[in-house]
């Protein structure tokens, strides 16, 4: 199989890796600032197939709504599936997303696929469990190759520490920003054992190779850059289109991690716009224009603040994530439809309980606002409702 790769010129590139586990790229789209329009309007109804209900419905599952790398029990990390008819298209894969697909009742047959929005480990947790734990199954419900996976590609760089000196070395210094190929390419070095005794034993009927087609989203002509400016101006950009969706992104400020992509998906029955981690930022907004449904990201500074928290991390939390008050600002301008709070910090209910994240949106924002919790489902019933 040859590299992926989707780019901000209107063109799908190729380039050479150490071993093919990528695919060629679906679309591609303009990205450098002005080049296209405003975001796109919810896709025509697709035509029934291989005996799909036709009332199907679109739907948000929100699989884990907890921000941050530290478990907890109250919430799996961040993910998302937005479910189209009888398939299904995963928006991060952050702890436990494998599972809670499962709970969920999704069926793993119906994953098309993924959108990593950054390589932060909270996101990512789980993202090679897909392809490890789910190549075959007793009751028949496996991947079904080839899964697409979009995500960042290498940074390139990394900017200087937010205050003082590195505290440690760099892990990998020989390739200490890697990107979605290379943290797939490296898990299966790291698990071929796993795979090479299952082969054996006939546990799995394919090569995992097979599976997925991974695509890294190049920015490099958009004026990004790691170090003077992670998130320049833009316009969304298209990264994949299928007969249900199109999927667009965009660049959001996510301190020092680059690139930090949102993701706006737009189905037969509406819009929904996922902001990613990212600080208040005009690409999120456009991103999320007349979207029914914005998913984004919250924290609460002041939470942080009250415990004392030092003034390096709370610049940290300013420049990387946005705050509760601020997202209700980011959803009235943008005309979302409704708000759901996720990827929360603390997401621990007893730091700060539902009532003070939805009082805290509420008081820009007067539409309907979710409160993210695991496996809750938001509807997209679109002008068929």
């Amino acid at each position: 199989m040859c590299d992926g790769q989707v780019d901000g010129s209107g063109a799908a590139g190729a380039r050479p890796s150490r071993r093919a586990v990528l695919g060629t790229a679906a679309v591609a789209g303009m990205a450098a600032f002005g080049a296209v329009g405003a975001p796109g309007r919810a896709l025509a109804a697709p035509a029934p197939q291989g005996g799909e209900r036709t009332d199907a419905r679109t739907r948000l599952v929100l699989l884990g709504t907890a921000g941050g790398p530290v478990p907890i029990a109250e919430r799996f990390g961040i993910s998302s599936a937005v479910v189209v008819g009888d398939r299904t298209y995963l928006f991060d894969a952050g702890r436990g997303s494998a599972s809670q697909y499962v709970r969920a009742g999704l069926p793993l047959k119906s994953l098309k696929a993924v959108f990593v929005t950054h390589l932060h480990a909270d996101h990512t947790a789980d993202l090679f469990n897909y392809l490890m734990l789910a190549q075959a199954s007793p009751d028949g419900d496996a991947l079904v190759p080839p899964v697409q996976v979009f995500g960042p590609g290498p940074a390139g760089a990394m900017g200087p520490p937010f205050a003082g000196p590195r505290p440690v070395p760099d892990v990998n210094p020989d390739n200490p920003t890697p990107g979605l190929k290379d943290l797939i390419n490296g898990s299966l070095d790291a698990n071929a054992y796993t795979f090479n005794i299952y082969g054996r034993e006939g546990a799995t009927p394919i090569h995992p190779e097979s599976i997925l087609r991974l695509t890294e989203i190049d920015v490099s002509r958009t004026g990004a850059d790691p170090l003077k400016n992670r998130a320049p101006r833009i316009r969304p950009f298209t990264v994949f289109e299928d007969d249900r969706i199109r999927v667009q992104a965009t660049l959001g400020a996510h301190g020092l991690v680059f690139p930090a992509f949102g993701f706006r998906c737009e189905t037969p029955d509406g819009v929904i716009t996922f902001s990613g981690d990212t600080a208040y930022h005009e690409n999120i907004i456009e991103l999320a224009h007349g979207s029914d449904v914005l998913v984004h990201e919250a924290v609460s500074v002041d939470y942080y603040k009250d415990k004392n928290q030092n003034a390096a991390f709370i610049e940290h939390l300013k420049e990387a994530h946005t705050d509760v008050t601020q997202v209700g600002d980011v959803a009235r301008l943008a005309g979302a439809g409704k708000l759901v709070l996720s990827h929360l910090g603390p997401a621990k209910p007893s730091m700060v309980p539902d009532r003070v994240w939805y009082q805290g949106a509420r008081k820009s924002y007067r539409g309907p606002v979710v409160v993210g919790n695991d496996l809750v489902t938001v509807p997209l019933r679109g002008k068929r409702g």
